[in-house]
């Protein structure tokens, strides 16, 4: 129940800190990016796509089978392709605007408790390097764990709970991504930081669900989803942080 009610009131809290910190510009920047990015796997999603649905239509000659099992798999082969995707764009994405999000977060830090950083270009370049790596295995483990709750799908009634714990999934891993904004200017090394996050599961999963369901708004989420989560994150992480003696 404390972390539903940390999480909800950092989320909800999130809009004043933008506005007072003056960090409204930052919905746009994330926004175009994720725009440009969008548009070139929305080409290729849907070259690649067509190339698929065919190399697989041959393959298990699906003409073969009935109608309404040919149309079915069909729409699964779609659905598992778009599913693919998503996680691959949303993936990139945070790893093209980590050094957005590492800045913002800095400003955060900054705007609610005063203190200040002063990091040299190296200091950036480490940060930089640091999220690249990672968000690419935060990607890989995403991919590992979504493939093993697919494969116990065909367990009864675990089947029943797939998309379920495929959210979690994504929750948690994305939600790790935005802590560790703030957790690396603390020294913490992806190692003590996985600790730490193992720690605090929900909160990550929170976190990451969130901005799951405020990306998936039409247009405007993904120019807000981004802030919204990387100043909420930094409040929260921070929080967690005094609790465990670390500031």
């Amino acid at each position: 129940m404390k972390a539903i009610t940390l999480v909800f009131s950092s989320f909800s809290d999130s809009f004043k800190v933008i506005k007072d910190a003056g960090l409204r510009k930052f919905y746009f920047l994330p926004g175009i990016i994720s725009m440009f990015l969008f548009g070139g796997f929305i080409y290729l999603g849907e070259y690649l796509s067509l190339n698929l649905a065919s190399a697989l239509e041959n393959f298990f000659k699906l003409q073969e089978y009935g109608s309404i099992l040919y149309i079915f798999i069909k729409i699964l082969v779609w659905i598992c392709t778009v599913f693919f995707y998503y996680l691959v764009y949303k993936s990139l994405l945070l790893v093209i605007i980590s050094p957005i999000l590492g800045y913002v977060s800095e400003r955060v830090e900054t705007h609610l408790t005063g203190k200040k950083f002063d990091f040299t270009f190296k200091d950036n370049l480490r940060f930089l390097i640091r999220g690249i790596d990672i968000g690419l295995k935060s990607f890989f483990k995403q991919m590992v764990g979504t493939c093993v709750v697919m494969l116990l799908g065909f367990i009864f009634p675990i089947n029943l709970s797939i998309p379920l714990l495929i959210f979690i999934i994504q929750g948690y891993f994305t939600g790790f991504s935005f802590m560790d904004y703030t957790l690396e200017r603390y020294n913490l090394s992806p190692k003590e930081s996985l600790d730490f996050l193992k720690k605090q599961r929900v909160y990550a999963a929170l976190c990451g669900g969130i901005f799951t369901l405020l990306f998936f708004i039409p247009v405007v989420g993904i120019f807000i989803a981004p802030l919204i989560t990387c100043v909420a994150t930094t409040m929260i992480t921070l929080e967690l942080l005094k609790e465990h003696s670390k500031v």
